[in-house]
């Protein structure tokens, strides 16, 4: 196999509905196996499951069936089924540096719904997959290694030689702050990897900690008409909880050899509650977004990849994906 990467930017509802239209063409067009696949904040689910090797019918059919809006409750009342797993022991957390740090963390909604589907749906971590949160100090490293954490300060930290727990990584990074629970580990409050200084999609973090320069880096994003809300929103949240993440850099590492970008007006990143044209919509999106820069950059696949069309309506797409079971 060759040396490549896949790196899915985040977006919320956009990036989960686009992020998997992307990975079904990815997979039918015969690039089945990847060195990394990576995500941050909703991004990271479709990242989760192309890695994990979901079945792409059974796929589809779970997300067009689901409530979007069941899987962030209210936080009143809420509890964390993976409280085992988080140090929350006065000595050990961490200090709280500033007020709004401290109401950033409580969240309106809770991300049990979402730990619940991810445990079902997934029951190891697969060997590829890898996403990252921030706290107010750090970027945390998850993958089936290890958890490994990054300072603002330069410093490197192993957190644990074994992995955490799927569902505790995908709503840590997907902990928008003040509208999602922080997500607590070994003593660190863990926010959406969107914080991050490495930017909305990390492509970064495959030279940084895989030592991927070598190889294709594949990268995945979407915008819509909240696409400059949600940018400036991502800054306010690092300058209020992460400004000294500023520190590192980044510049000279954060490239793709390939840019797929999915444009969806009709679906907004922070908006769970989608009818079922929406859902369609955003997956067809990704889907054509990918055949168009595959057929682009076909020569960068050494192996060849199967040539694809682009779908006319939800209909074709499902049948191309029959027709390659």
């Amino acid at each position: 196999m060759n040396n490549r990467h896949l790196v899915i930017e985040q977006g919320g509802s956009r990036a989960i509905l686009t992020g998997l239209g992307a990975t079904l063409a990815l997979r039918l067009s015969g690039l089945k196996q990847w060195s990394t696949i990576g995500g941050i904040s909703g991004g990271a689910i479709p990242a989760l499951l192309l890695a994990d090797n979901a079945d792409p019918l059974n796929l589809i059919e779970t997300t067009m069936a689901l409530d979007f809006m069941k899987l962030l409750l209210p936080a009143k009342g809420g509890s964390d089924p993976l409280r085992p797993f988080a140090t929350e022991l006065d000595g050990q957390r961490s200090v709280a540096h500033k007020f709004v740090a401290r109401m950033l963390r409580r969240g309106l909604r809770h991300t049990d719904g979402l730990g619940e589907l991810i445990d079902s749906q997934v029951k190891t971590w697969p060997e590829a997959f890898w996403t990252m949160a921030v706290s107010e100090n750090s970027h945390v490293m998850f993958t089936s290694t290890g958890v490994y954490e990054y300072g603002f300060d330069g410093s490197f930290t192993v957190l644990s030689d074994e992995p955490a727990p799927l569902s505790l990584a995908i709503r840590a990074t997907c902990a928008i702050p003040g509208l999602l629970q922080a997500v607590v580990y070994q003593g660190r409050y863990l926010f959406d990897g969107a914080l991050s200084q490495f930017g909305s999609c990390p492509t970064a973090w495959v030279h940084k900690h895989f030592s991927g320069g070598a190889g294709t880096v594949v990268r995945v994003a979407s915008t819509g008409k909240d696409s400059r809300k949600n940018a400036f929103l991502c800054r306010v949240g690092r300058r209020l909880l992460c400004r000294d993440s500023s520190k590192m850099d980044f510049k000279d590492e954060g490239k793709a050899d390939i840019d797929i970008n999915a444009h969806v007006p009709d679906v907004h990143a922070m908006r769970f509650k989608l009818t079922e044209l929406q859902k369609q919509s955003g997956l067809i999106a990704g889907f054509n977004a990918t055949v168009m820069e595959l057929t682009k950059n076909h020569g960068l696949f050494q192996e060849g990849i199967n040539p694809l069309t682009s779908c006319a309506d939800f209909g074709h797409l499902l049948e191309m994906i029959r027709q390659c079971a």
